[in-house]
């Protein structure tokens, strides 16, 4: 197991402090210099705390280290809990103090970075060049949300986000982009005309295509789109007019098999996520004979419909139209059986596939690395209780985990 242990003495952080005006500005965040203040004990304390942290990023391989404010340690009166990074939950940590001397020891609360839990044969991560920019990283279209369903849309372009994309425009509703806007800073929320319906309609999917297309290298199409009759109109023309390829989710799917459209008519690549329900809709199968063959359920599909299918749930399915096809190797991750982590992972795979690997590729990739987030997410938070919310959190340490891991595997 990895460790941090360092040791402050309250009189040397109080004169640090007093030599210099800017130190406490440079150390410590506005949260805790409020929990600090007249209380030398406590600034020696968190001073501890952060070079613990500091000495198991180190121990845990990690470069660069982070730097004393993206490390906040807070106990609002009880235990102490530490962020590193804007994450919650990576580090236990123990604080003592006996007069005027403070001790912290920091330890790993899940698996060290460079020691992933599983890494499939045959996973491929997109390259991350040093060089990169936002346009090498890719733009992806998301096109998400009704009024009944705004989370979607959120959980969706954060994931992409989250993944790696270089840019994300979340296209919703109209009357959905105040909310979106306020909700949103990392991606770009665009609102498109919806007669003050709250759907997606035709003269949205015009608007798509016109404006924010051309600048797409991956559209995901579905999370909390609602089954309106206007939406399973303005999805046919989609379908029938995509420029980049495509990851099709939720209730694009079930608009997709109520009216027998065809997802790849195009000639784009396409990704289709369902869970076992939608696949069965678009099989025309009850959800137990898609569970009784799985693999050849997805299989059969993705052979008739040219496409790729992510088949969700314990051991998710991922098939090609050309025969390939790979079972993600771990049974079963219960933290992710939560709304809103299929609207994660239609994103994370979007992020894939902006990132110019193909659709199979893509889609493996984005089930390997939101299987390994689930596995972070449930080391922390148990098996119940998991929000999708908290997978965002830790999608770039569960892609950069498996990465490692690849790399150090040649």
């Amino acid at each position: 197991m990895e460790i941090g242990v360092d040791a402050a003495l309250a009189s040397r952080v109080s004169a640090a402090m007093q030599r210099n005006s800017r130190f406490v500005e440079r150390v410590f965040t506005p949260a805790e210099r409020e929990e600090c203040a007249g209380r030398p004990q406590r600034w020696a304390s968190r001073w501890a705390a952060k070079e613990a942290v500091r000495k198991l990023a180190g121990a845990r391989g990690e470069s660069p280290l982070p730097a004393w404010r993206e490390i906040e340690v807070l106990s609002g009166g009880g235990a102490p809990t530490v962020r590193v990074r804007g994450v919650t939950g990576t580090v236990a940590l123990s604080l003592t103090h006996e007069g005027d001397l403070a001790v912290a020891v920091a330890v790993s609360a899940q698996p060290a970075a460079g020691a992933p839990a599983r890494v499939p044969a045959g996973l491929r991560l997109p390259d991350r060049p040093p060089t990169g920019n936002k346009g090498t990283f890719g733009t992806v279209v998301v096109l998400a949300g009704s009024h009944a369903y705004s989370g979607a849309a959120y959980l969706c372009a954060m994931g992409a986000a989250r993944g790696g994309a270089g840019l994300v425009r979340a296209c919703v509703p109209r009357s959905l982009h105040p909310a979106m806007a306020v909700k949103c800073t990392e991606v770009m929320p665009h609102g498109l005309p919806d007669g003050d319906a709250g759907v997606i309609g035709e003269a949205a999917v015009e608007v798509l295509v016109r404006d924010h297309l051309p600048a797409a290298a991956a559209l995901v199409a579905g999370p909390g789109l609602g089954r309106d009759p206007a939406t399973g109109a303005a999805l046919d023309r989609l379908l029938g007019e995509l420029r980049c390829p495509t990851v099709l989710d939720a209730d694009a799917l079930n608009l997709v098999a109520a009216a027998g459209l065809r997802p790849a008519r195009a000639g784009q690549p396409v990704v289709v996520t369902p869970h076992p329900a939608e696949m069965g809709r678009l099989a025309d199968l009850d959800t137990a004979g898609v569970q009784a063959d799985r693999l050849g359920v997805a299989r059969g599909y993705a052979v008739r419909e040219g496409v790729v299918v992510v088949l969700k749930g314990a051991g998710t399915v991922v098939a090609a139209a050309d025969g390939r096809a790979f079972t993600h190797p771990h049974p079963g991750v219960v933290a992710l059986a939560s709304g809103g982590t299929g609207d994660v992972l239609a994103g994370l795979c979007g992020a894939m596939l902006a990132a110019r690997l193909d659709a199979f590729d893509a889609a493996v990739a984005a089930v390997c690395i939101h299987a390994e987030a689930g596995l972070l997410v449930e080391a922390v938070r148990g098996r119940a209780g998991a929000l999708a919310g908290d997978l965002l959190e830790v999608l770039p340490a569960a892609q950069e985990r498996l990465r490692v891991a690849v790399e150090a595997a040649g």
